[in-house]
């Protein structure tokens, strides 16, 4: 009984012995993957930044990114109103393209767990920080176990498998926010010459939709019609409009309607009675418009619409010899251009 103890001793001692030595191999270096990597990374100012995730990803897959790749990771992280982050990222390496959405109280996580996905994209073949990918299950042969059950070997260490995570549905929209826009608009029609003015705008889109009110106001123009008569017009505007934008990378394209009402006052010269005039009416508005997206907070638009009056009045005026001159008729359909920017404060 003395010397089989002392054998199994002996033989314990071995493996351990044999499991340390293979442990203690020094394994063969990975081949070098060059890598450039097109990255695109919008995210609030309490977040790490674009090289921090970049230098992130490189340690991860222990290579500088150094040469071109097919490569292109694009992340967005925007907070949420319970202090929680949400990151929306997508990544295509090849033909094959990942999208996904997650939320996390921290943004340091969202960026972290963005260059793991990376990572894994750009070589799933690398063990990225024990984030291995799941191996084949081997087809059980009675009358051993299946693998899943097989205990491991002494000595011998399984590499952690990792699970695929269930693709996450597309976002169905961004959360309501609210925009201010601010231009310039030239419009021909409601007045005798070609008018231009400033106009403001303040709305809400969620998702493609956007709504809200406009105002605008013509410059001042003059224009005389009979020797010396003649009249000055002041024009201002307001209504409601809606849009539906489709995102095209930074772009949007869409269709655009409002209803507006339209206030005109004429005050003559060198007119016996009356000396003003003035008339409001309805004017339906349809058209289209484009918007590109600048900065986080920043984009530019512009929009060409088609102005259709309804029962606006013809502006005539007296002259000095009793005569009545017809000054303007804006009954007619008018096209308008505009262009400006858009702030984004919330």
């Amino acid at each position: 009984m003395p010397v089989r103890k002392a054998c199994s001793a002996l033989a314990v001692v071995a493996i351990a012995s044999s499991a340390r030595l293979a442990s203690a191999k020094p394994q063969p270096p990975a081949p070098p993957l060059d890598v450039e990597l097109e990255l695109a990374w919008d995210v609030p100012d309490v977040c790490p930044g674009a090289e921090s995730v970049r230098r992130r990803i490189g340690q991860l897959l222990r290579v500088p990114l150094t040469k071109p790749t097919n490569a292109v990771a694009k992340g967005r992280v925007e907070a949420l109103a319970d202090d929680r982050f949400r990151l929306e990222m997508t990544v295509r390496t090849g033909d094959v393209e990942d999208a996904r959405t997650v939320d996390a109280a921290s943004c340091g996580s969202l960026a972290e767990a963005f260059a793991v996905v990376v990572a894994l994209a750009i070589d799933r073949s690398k063990d990225v920080d024990g984030i291995a990918p799941p191996e084949p299950p081997e087809p059980p042969e009675p009358p051993e176990p299946p693998p899943a059950e097989r205990a491991p070997e002494p000595g011998v260490a399984r590499p952690r498998q990792r699970e695929t995570p269930a693709p996450s549905p597309l976002p169905s929209g961004a959360p309501l926010r609210a925009d201010f826009g601010l231009g310039a608009f030239v419009v021909w029609g409601p007045l005798p010459d070609v008018s231009v003015g400033p106009m403001v705008s303040l709305g809400a889109r969620f998702d493609r939709l956007r709504v809200g009110a406009l105002g605008m106001v013509s410059v001042q123009q003059r224009a005389t019609f009979e020797r010396s008569a003649g009249a000055a017009f002041d024009m201002v505007g307001g209504g409601a409009f809606g849009r539906y934008m489709i995102p095209v990378g930074v772009f949007a394209f869409g269709p655009s309607a409002s209803v507006e009402v339209t206030h005109v006052r004429a005050h003559g010269f060198g007119i016996r009675t009356p000396w003003e005039a003035s008339g409001t009416w309805l004017t339906p508005t349809v058209g289209g418009r484009v918007e590109a997206r600048v900065a986080r907070w920043l984009g530019i638009f512009g929009g060409a619409d088609l102005l259709l009056p309804i029962d606006a009045p013809t502006f005539s005026l007296a002259t000095e010899t009793g005569e009545a001159v017809r000054l303007h008729s804006p009954g007619r359909p008018s096209p308008r251009l505009s262009l400006g920017i858009e702030l984004f404060p919330f």
